[in-house]
């Protein structure tokens, strides 16, 4: 039996498919964990999602995060419809029926509303309604957050040095920002959302944003925006609120009138979250910074500053934080005259940093998700790739094995013939000399030449087995029935054990090259199968399954030390495989065996006959 050796080639295919698919479970694992997370802040965050069905006058969903703001669990909620509307303050259900009968539902409104514990507290809503095709409401989905940081603002008599209208302009623009921040998952759009919008509305005067890395410890400058009044490009002007957005990629001093800018770029620029300066100790710590000054905490790359000017100058640093975790932090400047303003400005952003905190986790794990989904991506690309030169590989082997296969059973019937009508015929002619030379000699001479003539026959009976083991011409002239029995009574002969044998179930148009395979099967089975004395002998049966295959199976006592050899049954299997079919061997309880050969009748269109 031929045995189709593993080649090189396709053990390295198997052992980077292996490595592949590791990476491949790595990467879904990372991204269900993404998923659980993102999962875990909608549930879990200090604001709430709903979904209200109209139809069923109910909520399908509210997050578990509404029993922070109100008191009240989310099933609670659900159980009582009507709670929702329950809580509302006295004296904004009207200002909430006048809502709900506008029908605008996309407008953000707010409303006070009462906690379990009597306390009051603003809840602000914004909505997406859904309509049938007939313009009916059916799904309403929003999301509530706590406002009540910017309406105190109003009330607070620590920011009576502002007009009411400066204070309503920051108010409203506070609200604006945190709004758009939440609007995206991109990560770029929020930080450009909130850095430039916060800049541009005037609330500082300038602020750099530096994001946080807790994979890889890091901490990066990702934008700088100042609030510019003059020609930037030409370093004349001045930083003021509420002037022109500019994008600074570096820092700047100034010298007399003019603005000189540094080599060294700040976006981009780096650092460690153990090192020591003050970007990263913020990160760390959690706590908002106020340097007055300088310090030795200053990176010295952007420090031009003469020191009387930086000694009148004020430096902010502002953590961005999310359930106890900085994400980034903000750095602005100030005069020492607008100290005081400064600090109540960043107080009054409180609320909207929540927001934004929100905004670059939620982002975060979008992008984690959607790098996750590239690899993903592309790794099921490599995969397919892999897959399909594996398959290639295969393929051609299994090309060349049936050319192998092939080419020796074609110099198995150029032998066999060779051996019966070259070999065998020479050897019954020389018996025929034999025996008419012993009709003519003596009695004495007679008896040596009638001993080789019996040794000449027993000579030719074992060419003529020889041949027909190479490959037997009736398999050729009359099909696998007949060579099957022929086989049969070969092994008969040979062992003394008897074969019985149902072969009215092999198709009638059976292929050749299934027809040869079936046999070699048979054959190379026998050859290894070793009978105990005294036992009933073996039985074969080959039939067609309902899908077409051709099944043979042979059953058959033996002892456990007589077993088929695993090398043997290997090799069956890669026989067999050449025709995408199967041989299986199993213990029987008598004891003794079973081998089932299963084979397609009909060949793939790849293969090539094989005789």
């Amino acid at each position: 039996m031929e045995h189709r050796p593993r080649t090189a080639e396709s053990t390295g295919l198997q052992a980077r498919l292996e490595v592949e698919l590791a990476r491949h479970r790595h990467t879904e694992e990372e991204l269900r964990q993404s998923g659980e997370r993102f999962r875990l802040l909608i549930e879990h965050g200090r604001e709430f999602v709903f979904r209200y069905c109209f139809p069923l006058q109910r909520f399908e969903y509210i997050s578990p995060g509404i029993a922070d703001l109100c008191g009240y669990s989310a099933a609670e909620f659900c159980d009582n419809p009507q709670l929702i509307l329950d809580i509302v303050h006295a004296d904004d259900r009207l200002l909430l029926q006048q809502y709900i009968d506008a029908g605008d539902f996309s407008s953000p409104v707010a409303l006070r509303c009462l906690r379990r514990d009597g306390s009051v507290i603003w809840l602000e809503q914004r909505a997406l309604p859904s309509y049938d095709a007939h313009g009916q409401l059916l799904v309403l989905e929003g999301i509530v957050r706590d406002v009540s940081n910017y309406r105190h603002l109003l009330e607070d008599s620590e920011y009576d040095s502002a007009s009411a209208a400066e204070r309503e302009r920051m108010l409203t623009d506070l609200r604006r920002i945190g709004s758009a921040t939440l609007e995206s998952l991109e990560l770029d759009h929020v930080l450009d959302t909130m850095a430039q919008q916060v800049v541009h509305a005037g609330i500082l005067r300038s602020l750099m944003v530096a994001v946080v890395d807790h994979r890889n410890h890091v901490i990066c400058v990702a934008r700088n925006y100042l609030s510019f009044e003059g020609r930037y490009k030409d370093g004349i002007g001045r930083v003021r609120p509420g002037a022109d957005i500019i994008e600074s990629p570096t820092v700047s001093r100034r010298e007399g009138g003019r603005l000189v800018f540094s080599d060294q770029r700040i976006i981009g620029t780096t650092y460690d979250l153990d090192d020591d300066n003050i970007t990263p100790t913020v990160a760390r710590t959690g706590q908002l910074t106020v340097i007055d000054g300088a310090d030795r905490r200053f990176d010295e790359r952007f420090e031009h500053v003469d020191d009387n000017v930086r000694a009148a100058t004020v430096s902010y640093f502002i953590p961005i934080k999310r359930d106890g975790r900085v994400l980034a932090v903000l750095a602005t400047g100030s005069s020492q005259t607008d100290r005081a303003e400064t600090l109540r400005r960043i107080e009054a952003m409180a609320p909207l940093l929540e927001q934004v905190a929100v905004a670059l986790d939620h982002a975060t794990v979008h992008g984690h998700m959607r790098d996750h989904a590239r690899e993903l991506h592309a790794l099921n690309g490599r995969l397919r790739h892999e897959v399909s030169r594996r398959l290639q590989a295969e393929a051609a082997l299994r090309d060349f094995s049936q050319r192998t296969v092939r080419l020796a059973e074609e110099e198995r019937r150029r032998v066999a013939r060779e051996l019966h009508d070259g070999v065998n015929q020479y050897l019954c002619a020389a018996g025929f000399r034999l025996e008419a030379a012993a009709s003519e000699t003596e009695e004495g001479v007679r008896v040596n030449l009638d001993h080789t003539r019996d040794l000449l026959d027993r000579t030719i009976n074992e060419v003529r087995r020889i041949s027909q083991d190479l490959r037997p011409g009736v398999l050729d002239d009359l099909g696998l029935a007949p060579a099957v029995r022929s086989l049969c009574e070969g092994f008969t002969l040979r062992t003394g054990h008897a074969v019985a044998h149902d072969l009215t179930g092999i198709p009638q148009d059976l292929p050749a090259e299934v027809a040869i395979t079936a046999y070699r099967l048979l054959q190379e089975s026998l050859n290894h199968w070793s009978l105990p004395d005294g036992s009933t002998g073996i039985q074969i049966a080959i039939e067609q399954s309902q899908d077409g295959a051709l099944l043979c199976t042979v059953i058959g006592p033996t002892s456990a030390s007589a077993a088929i050899p695993a090398e043997v049954v290997r090799n069956l299997n890669e026989r067999a495989g050449l025709l995408r079919g199967s041989v299986t061997v199993e213990t029987t309880p008598e004891p003794g065996l079973q081998v089932l050969i299963c084979l397609p009748s009909r060949a793939e269109p790849e293969f090539e006959e094989l005789v």
